[in-house]
Parts: C-alpha cells; structure tokens; sequence
C-alpha cells in the first residue's frame, strides 16, 4: 500500500513537470514569433522608406534634370561636323583641303534688323580664325577689314569683308555681303543658327567661308552660346 501511494504521487508530479514544461515552450515560443513579426516589420519600413513614391523607378536611374529634351537640350546635343556639308565644287577650292575649326552662332536682333553685318564671338575668331592669318591680314582686319567670299552649302558666293569695329568695344563682324545672304535664306533672329568654317582658296590663296544654317522652330529666346574650350 505505502508502495503504491509512493509511485502515484511520483506520477503525479512527474505529469505536472511535463505540463509546466509544455507551458515554458509555449511561452518560448509565443516570444520567437513575435520578435520574428517585430523584425518582419521593421525590416518592411526600411524597404517602403527607400522606394521612391512619386517614381517606381529607382532614384538613381531618373532622368536628371539637366538631360531633359529642351531646345538648348537638343542644340548642345548636335556635334558640329568638322569638315562642312557642302558641295562637292566647293571642296575643290579648298587649299590642303583644311579647313578652321568651326563655331556656332544664335542669330540675334541685331544680325538681322540692323541687316548690314554678323557679329562673331571674338573668342571663337581669335581662337579659331586668327591662326589662319597672315601677319598682314591680321593688320588688315584691325584697320580697313579683309576682303573674303562667304560661300553657303549649295555654292553660292557671297562677296563680304571680315574685320574689326572701330567702336570702343572692338566687335568682330562679316559685313558688305551679309545683308544679301540674310535676305536670299530669309534668316531670323533666335530660331536661326550659322556655322561658319574658314579656309584658303586653292588658286588665290585668299580667306573664304562657308556658311551652314540650322532652325530650331520651337525656339523664341536668347540661349547661352555653346562653351568654347580654351
């Protein structure tokens, strides 16, 4: 009897070990499951707080600003051609078949109204165009101007001289013959862009131009002029 009392209480306590047991897993296990929800949530917030709201793209593939299509956008975008886009008669009149670096100009109010002449940045002229001269046409265009033939890409000639202002601020222009390319391509200000090349004539050995046009219709204000290196 003593015997069988001493294993039922040994059983007993041997059951209500296991239900305690049972109780501290669950207990266990409640608290990994909602530190595991915890981090889950966290882990979520950090995910929504870098997606970019306004753009399912990433904000590093964006389109910047800057690249944006714009008329300056696509002015800046056009390379201008080292060699221009002429007739092949005029390249036969092209000494060494070099010819300057070329520029571009917007055509403002004051290249087209006042009609008589072309104000060229003097940057460009004297980087680009003054290597060509000779010390005495360089004397020249200072004083009286440059006698030149302007050619535009179908070949026609158009008789102007290239030279220095004697006003105070020294603007280098194409004057004489502009007024008279101006009206043959019927030329505007700001929609309007030249580029010009000079080279030597192959037979006379004197300065010439060519003169391309490009229109940008869309365009109705003054833009920055394209950089030009040092």
């Amino acid at each position: 009897m003593v015997g069988d009392r001493k294993r039922n209480r040994k059983e007993a306590n041997m059951g209500k070990g296991s239900k305690a047991s049972t109780s501290k897993d669950h207990d266990e296990d409640i608290a990994t499951t909602l530190e595991a929800k915890s981090k889950n949530k966290k882990r979520k917030c950090v995910v929504d707080n870098g997606r970019a709201t306004s753009n399912p793209k990433p904000k590093e593939y964006a389109e910047p600003k800057s690249l944006q299509s714009t008329p300056e956008s696509r002015i800046y975008a056009y390379e201008l051609p080292k060699k221009p886009p002429v007739q092949s008669n005029i390249d036969s009149l092209v000494k060494n078949n070099e010819y300057s670096t070329p520029f571009e100009k917007q055509l403002q109010e004051n290249d087209i109204k006042q009609h008589y002449r072309l104000f060229l940045s003097q940057k460009a002229v004297r980087k680009f165009l003054f290597p060509l001269l000779k010390d005495e046409e360089l004397r020249g265009f200072v004083r009286q101007g440059i006698p030149v033939t302007a050619y535009d890409v179908q070949g026609n000639a158009f008789p102007m001289e290239f030279k220095q202002t004697s006003c105070k601020n020294k603007y280098h222009i194409l004057t004489q013959g502009w007024a008279e390319f101006c009206d043959e391509h019927g030329l505007r200000a700001l929609k309007d862009f030249v580029t010009l090349w000079m080279f030597r004539h192959k037979e006379t050995d004197r300065l010439c131009f060519v003169i391309s046009l490009r229109t940008i219709d869309d365009l109705d204000h003054g833009i920055k002029p394209r950089p030009i290196n040092n």
